[in-house]
């Protein structure tokens, strides 16, 4: 899931209410802003045996999304691509090529892809970040025209801050004995994209597209915007609905009962 769907689920499963959407949201956040998915991932299982405080419970919530919707229903010992977003991802990377071509023709972007990834891992990685992203729009439909989206914005925007996000991710690591591998340099480009989302999103689906234009390195201008969100929609329409809804209650269900992702001895 991209930024809202991680934050509905939270707010769904009762972990937060309104304040997922103001200050618990750079936690819940936090796996993304810090890249700290290894770190995050060998936690959730050790924390499946204690006690968690808020702060870890909503940076478990993330992570319990990430590895359901990618790897299942269960916290098995290795990761198998066999969660509900790789089973979309195949179908979804038939349109790759018409997506990109379209967006190079138009003069909505100018960098392709395909020139700097190797075929496999482009499409696995578009099929199942683009499913993602059209079940993000589903799931935050409900959150345009509101207060808790204006809010979201200016939690995110305090991003932009440099020094505030850097005390935020050192706060939070020495909280939880987390850490990243990824460069300082890293972890400030991806604070700041999400200042600057913050300051540019009209409607929270924008988000989702955003993150798109991200990957492929495409321009954050309006047009080239409009044209990945309208491209999630049309993907939306497509996926299996009863298959949609059922991942979204598999990962509340999970996160509000962390213990249901144990194999049995």
């Amino acid at each position: 899931m991209d930024i809202i769907g991680h934050l509905a689920v939270v707010e769904h499963a009762g972990i937060s209410g309104d304040e997922v959407w103001a200050q618990d949201a750079q936690i819940a956040l936090f796996p993304n802003l810090a890249h700290c998915h290894e770190w995050a991932y060998q936690r959730l299982r050790e924390d499946l045996r204690r006690p968690v405080d808020r702060t870890e419970k909503l940076i478990q919530g993330h992570i319990i999304t990430d590895w359901v919707i990618h790897y299942g229903t269960k916290l098995t010992p290795q990761r198998h691509r066999i969660g509900w977003a790789y089973d979309e991802a195949p179908r979804i990377a038939e349109g790759l090529d018409r997506f990109v071509d379209d967006a190079l023709a138009a003069g909505l972007a100018e960098v392709d892809p395909r020139d700097h990834d190797e075929r496999a891992h482009l499409e696995r990685d578009f099929g199942h970040t683009v499913a993602e992203c059209a079940l993000d729009l589903r799931v935050g439909e409900p959150l345009a025209g509101t207060q808790r989206f204006e809010n979201l914005k200016a939690t995110l925007a305090k991003l932009a801050d440099q020094e505030y996000a850097r005390q935020l991710i050192e706060g939070v690591f020495s909280h939880t004995g987390g850490y990243t591998r990824e460069a300082a340099a890293v972890l400030e480009r991806t604070t700041k994209e999400y200042g600057a989302w913050a300051g540019q999103v009209r409607h929270p689906e924008d988000f989702a597209a955003l993150t798109l234009c991200t990957r492929f390195d495409w321009p954050y201008e309006r047009a080239t915007v409009d044209y990945v969100v309208s491209y999630l929609h049309d993907v939306g329409k497509r996926l299996d609905k009863a298959a949609a809804e059922r991942i979204v209650d598999d990962i509340v269900h999970a996160i509000a009962d962390p213990m249901s992702l144990a194999l049995s001895a």
